[in-house]
């Protein structure tokens, strides 16, 4: 015997009869048109719907578990596929956290020998700060961020009427530069001499190509 007809028998043994009262099949003599079935032909419809319930039950548990099932998998599809989503998405609500107010930069100078000493005793780190003006990309300051759970500083250049935030941290080995969008915001990570480098701005990706290329090479003697 199969599970579904077990089932359906331990519900038919166990549901209770339920009997019209004298009361509703009188109404229903009294209302029902003369060519509408009779009184006992209801009762045996009742009955063979009754008949069905287990199976629709039994239905309807499945369906339940599938539609269970399907929700946990999306779910899970969605965290296993979107682990560095979570850091684009924290990078890009600091970027425009940065924007509101007055948080844009801690120190606020074009001077790079005025913003990198700025962060000794900030960060457990030494950023690599050059003024990139000469190449579209001048240097309006710093500040000190939090990223990942950690203490992060913060460059910020400009690129006309654009903002690029460098966010920049302790990392290991060097990784191949990864280009992602998120939101309408361009992000570039690379990472070189030890530090994690990751640029966000709404202009053109194309743009952070041009300001990684030319701050490795100003800073790569740092």
């Amino acid at each position: 015997m199969t599970q579904k007809k077990d089932l359906g028998a331990l519900l038919r043994d166990n549901m209770p009869d339920y009997e019209a009262p004298q009361s509703v099949r009188d109404w229903v003599r009294e209302h029902a048109p003369a060519d509408d079935v009779s009184v006992s032909a209801l009762s045996d419809r009742r009955r063979s719907i009754r008949s069905l319930t287990p199976y629709l039950y039994a239905a309807g548990i499945a369906l339940a578990f599938l539609g269970g099932w399907l929700s946990r998998t999306t779910i899970q599809s969605r965290t296993e596929s979107g682990g560095g989503d979570a850091l684009v998405a924290e990078l890009v609500d600091n970027h425009v956290r940065s924007l509101i107010g007055d948080h844009l930069t801690d120190v606020q100078s074009t001077d790079q020998h005025t913003v990198k000493p700025w962060f000794a005793g900030k960060t457990d780190f030494a950023p690599r700060v050059v003024d990139l003006a000469s190449q579209g990309f001048p240097l309006l300051g710093g500040r000190v961020d939090y990223v990942r759970g950690h203490t992060t500083a913060a460059l910020v250049y400009g690129r006309r009427k654009h903002i690029v935030n460098l966010f920049i941290w302790p990392e290991g080995a060097d990784a191949q530069v990864t280009a992602r969008s998120f939101h309408g915001y361009s992000l570039l990570h690379w990472v070189s001499s030890g530090l994690s480098q990751w640029a966000v701005t709404d202009a053109a990706p194309g743009e952070l190509a041009t300001f990684r290329q030319v701050y490795e090479r100003a800073t790569s003697g740092l």
